[in-house]
């Protein structure tokens, strides 16, 4: 566990650094939801490069990002006499690697707008995620002899998935017509009509605005699918009860509109007169989504 400890230590420093730093730098400036789209693409890219390499595609190894050679050599040098300052180096150097996890971790820093709070976040974050890279680093430790030859094909399949999932969350962020999604829908005929409807009042006959509410769970928005007609204000009511999870981060990509909401309580975005059609809204991470269909 000596190895496996020693890289955890190194990624919990610099990711508690780095956190500080994006706190800072929150502080001073916020990421649209189009910025935060762009990187998670980009990051996503790189990890299917990472991962073509990883898969025995060695052209894609002449674009793939790596740390210096002499970076490699030293990590070497220091494994054979130390078994933990190796891991150790490897784990400061983690927070270099793309994912979107991680970069969805980096973005809540920067909106934290505090050196301390983003300290806090990225610092939670990588002890949250320990347990686990602890036990996969022990097993790949121990089953080291068995796997020779396939660990590298393992890591390029779970690195090929994770790259997928970042790029579809930088397409839900970007309002993208073609997600992972796409295909699940396709042939649906029932795919372009609302799956559930709130009773509300989407006609007030004294020129009130449009209400649409929608109650935000841990990982899901209910209803997901609303109607409104075009032409006359309106409003998104969004009510959360002890809410945790990702959802309170909602942004709604084609009006470029990004809110966080309160652990309790409602919340009021104003849309405005919207135009006949479909308006999407997910979670900041682009993991769950509803829709608003506009005649």
């Amino acid at each position: 566990m000596l190895p496996v400890g020693g890289f955890l230590a190194g990624k919990l420093v610099s990711h508690v650094a780095l956190g500080a730093a994006l706190g800072l730098l929150g502080s001073a400036v916020q990421l649209t939801p189009r910025t935060r789209a762009t990187v998670q693409i980009t990051a996503g890219v790189i990890m299917l490069i990472l991962a073509l390499d990883l898969l025995g595609l060695h052209w894609f190894r002449r674009i793939t990002p790596t740390l210096p050679a002499s970076w490699g050599q030293r990590v070497r040098r220091n494994s054979r006499s130390n078994a933990a300052m190796g891991p150790t180096m490897l784990g400061l150097a983690s927070v270099a690697l793309p994912c979107g996890i991680t970069l969805s971790m980096e973005v809540l820093a920067v909106a934290s707008g505090s050196a301390l709070s983003g300290a806090a976040i990225m610092g939670v974050f990588v002890l949250g995620t320990a347990p686990l890279f602890a036990a996969l680093g022990y097993l790949a430790r121990r089953s080291a002899t068995a796997l020779r030859g396939r660990l590298a094909l393992l890591a390029g399949a779970a690195v090929l998935v994770t790259g997928f999932l970042s790029v579809n969350t930088g397409l839900v962020l970007l309002d993208a017509p073609v997600t992972l999604r796409s295909p699940l829908s396709f042939g649906n005929a029932s795919a372009g009509q609302p799956a559930s409807l709130l009773p509300t009042e989407t006609s007030p006959p004294d020129g009130r605005p449009q209400r649409l509410v929608v109650d935000v769970g841990d990982s899901s928005y209910s209803p997901s699918s609303l109607q409104a007609k075009a032409g006359s204000p309106v409003q998104l009511v969004l009510r959360t009860d002890n809410t945790v999870g990702c959802t309170r981060s909602i942004v709604v990509p084609k009006l470029n509109l990004e809110e966080s909401l309160p652990e309790t309580g409602e919340t009021v975005l104003e849309l405005g007169s919207l135009e006949p059609g479909q308006l999407r809204f997910t979670c900041g991470m682009g993991m769950y989504s509803g829709s608003i269909e506009v005649s």
